[in-house]
């Protein structure tokens, strides 16, 4: 099924949507603050979150706010290889997001390693050895000023959400190296964002009350990232567009103030390269709607000048979880970026 074709059946309805939005405000919030925030029985919203997992429609996953290396991978293709090659890449821990894409890439890569030495690594003697590879540029991450889990439905008035706003705000400081179990931990929630503390206990191998404290220390820190994503598709988002472009480097922070306002903004990161410094990325309702957020543009941000545009055809993955052909989750993929990439590509 394309996205184009995501059924009228298939559709989310209104409290579908206020759910999602809630946990994408507070992501593991108890069934009794979200029944209060919708006026909702708690056990009719578990009920519905379980649906909404159960077909993909819906998901919370963990990911580590660093450190790390983060970098996007444009990757050129052989004829006839860009489905075979992403089915490679979608199982590997260090490639968190997998895209078809328009333009003059066939696949965009979001990849996250420990440090410099290890993305040489994956980049040299991993990716660029697949058999379906020509060519790859790869774009280090510098700053992100947005990210995809602080996009919003805003299917919520303003009451519904005075109930509830766990997200907090992303850190600045330094971040440390997280230790084994705080890893295996980022591991069990990356499969499932609001799992149990008794199985986050089951799974760590200690007691409830000593998970209990290590997720709150990561969360209180701001170590761990939790995000609620939705199947694009019946998000009424459907369109997914990357924005290349060039900003100065003086008013990078002032460009990136303006943009994260905006209701389609997801990502919004500055890059090292030239002549592409900056990279945004947008959910639209229409590709028709790409013309008139452009036109916004030049009028709240004339200093950015938009250098190329690709429109995502397919996620293949997103943020660690694989994707079917209508957007949906159908599988986890632990992030473990502290992994040696070599050797979890060769295990595929």
């Amino acid at each position: 099924m394309s996205n184009d074709s995501v059924q009228e059946s298939d559709a989310l309805d209104e409290l579908d949507l206020s759910l999602i939005n809630i946990l994408q405000l507070g992501p593991r919030a108890s069934w009794a603050q979200v029944g209060a925030a919708l006026g909702v029985d708690p056990v009719t919203v578990a009920r519905r979150w379980s649906r909404l997992v159960e077909s993909g429609s819906a998901w919370v996953t963990a990911h580590p706010a660093g450190p790390q290396t983060a970098a996007l991978v444009e990757v050129e293709c052989m004829a006839g290889e860009v489905l075979s090659t992403a089915e490679i890449l979608v199982r590997w821990p260090h490639v968190l997001t997998v895209e078809h894409t328009s333009g003059a890439r066939d696949l965009l890569l979001t990849v996250s390693v420990r440090d410099l030495a290890a993305l040489s690594d994956l980049l040299l003697n991993a990716i660029e050895k697949l058999p379906g590879i020509r060519s790859t540029r790869t774009h280090l991450v510098i700053r992100p000023y947005a990210m995809g889990g602080d996009w919003q439905l805003r299917a919520l008035d303003a009451d519904q959400r005075a109930h509830l706003d766990g997200r907090g705000p992303r850190t600045t400081g330094t971040l440390r190296p997280l230790d084994p179990t705080d890893r295996a931990l980022l591991g069990c929630l990356s499969r499932d964002g609001r799992a149990s503390l008794t199985d986050i206990a089951a799974e760590l191998g200690c007691s409830v009350s000593t998970a209990r404290r290590r997720l709150g220390a990561l969360l209180d820190r701001h170590s761990l990232l939790l995000r609620c994503d939705v199947a694009q598709p019946l998000s009424g988002w459907p369109v997914s567009v990357w924005m290349w472009a060039h900003v100065p480097v003086d008013e990078c922070d002032a460009v990136a103030r303006r943009l994260v306002e905006l209701p389609e903004t997801r990502a919004c990161l500055v890059l090292t390269g030239a002549p592409a410094n900056f990279f945004y990325s947008v959910w639209v309702r229409s590709l028709e709607d790409v013309h008139r957020l452009e036109q916004l543009l030049r009028r709240i941000v004339p200093s950015l000048e938009i250098l190329d545009r690709t429109v995502t055809l397919r996620f293949f993955k997103r943020m660690g979880r694989i994707l079917d052909e209508s957007g949906r989750s159908v599988e986890g993929v632990p992030m473990d970026i502290w992994s040696d990439p070599i050797a979890t590509a060769d295990g595929t």
